[in-house]
Parts: C-alpha cells; structure tokens; sequence
C-alpha cells in the first residue's frame, strides 16, 4: 500500500510540474523586447550632419530667402540615417530590438545622433550619440537613472551596435541574443 502511494504522489508531483511554466531565465524572457526610435524633437533632426548644418548657416546669410538652402542637409540627414539603419540591420548585437522609423509608435528608447567630418573629412568622422527614453523600461530592480547612454564611433554600423548593447545592458545584462529584431 505504501509503494502505491509513493508510486501515485511521484506522479502527482510529475504532473504537477509538467504543468507549472518554466520560470524565466532572464530578465528579457519575462519582458517583452526592447524597443528604439530616433528622437523626434520639433525642428531637430533625429540624424544632425553638422558639417552640413555648418554650410546651411553660412548660406542663409549669402542667400537670404532661398528656399533651397536647405535641402542639402535634409538629403545628407537622410542618408546619415539610411546608413544608421543598415547598420541596425547588420549587426548581431541588435537581434532581438526592433528600431521604429515611424513616430507614430512610442519606442522603450530613443536615439539621436550628431555626425561630424562626414562632409569634410569622410576618414576622419565621428558619430556622436546618446540614447535616452521617454519612460523607464528599466526592470523594477534596477534604479532608473534617465539617460540609457552616450558614445563616440567613426561610422554608422559601430554606432548601431553601441547603442543595441547600451540598450541590452539597461534591460537585461545577462540577456540572450535572439533573432527576431525588426524595422517597423
């Protein structure tokens, strides 16, 4: 009678625990996926080419009124960030994150960039970036500090990977790399 016993509450206990959900191994398997946006502040663009913003200023006052002053630095901006994006694409630190092109969407961080010497001195450029975020999606263990945070690197793809690690070490330190990080 025993033997019975021990032999149906080892089964008990079996089933009991075929049917408890495994507990997270990470921070990141109990959240969802992080995510990044450009920053999008009224008349600030995400991506600043400073070497173009510099040119821009000089020609407002030789061309006073002329609507085309502009449009250089918007094209070089938008190139800056074409190559940002690529490099999001390309590097493995940022499996797992997805970057929102829109604005529509409220991202967990955001980005914004300023490029120097892209203009003047394409061997010589330095992309400056500091990551932030709008709420706190920091794990309820860890102190919000407000800034999730900055760097310097010489190009888009280094830039990217930087700011997918500053993004994994605020979520999760110990997080597994996992495919599935996507451009919306």
């Amino acid at each position: 009678m025993r033997a019975l016993l021990a032999v149906v509450a080892v089964f008990v206990v079996w089933g009991y625990i075929q049917n408890q959900k495994p507990a997270p191994t990470s921070v990141q398997d109990s959240v969802k996926p992080p995510t990044v946006g450009f920053n999008h502040i009224k008349d600030v663009s995400p991506i600043i080419d400073s070497d173009a913003f510099s040119e821009e200023k000089a020609l407002e006052k030789k061309l006073p009124g002329n609507e085309f002053v502009h449009d250089k630095r918007a094209m070089h901006e938008m190139t800056l960030m074409n190559e940002f994006v690529e490099g999001f694409k390309d590097s493995k630190e940022c499996n797992g994150i997805t970057l929102y092109l829109k604005s529509d969407k409220k991202p967990d961080f955001t980005v914004q960039i300023n490029v120097t010497g892209h203009d003047v001195t394409p061997k010589d450029q330095s992309w400056t970036w500091i990551l932030g975020w709008p709420g706190d999606p920091s794990p309820a263990n860890k102190p919000s500090h407000g800034m999730g945070g900055m760097g310097i690197q010489s190009n888009a793809k280094l830039t990217a990977k930087d700011v997918c690690l500053t993004i994994w070490d605020d979520v999760d330190p110990n997080h597994f790399k996992k495919p599935g990080g996507r451009i919306e």
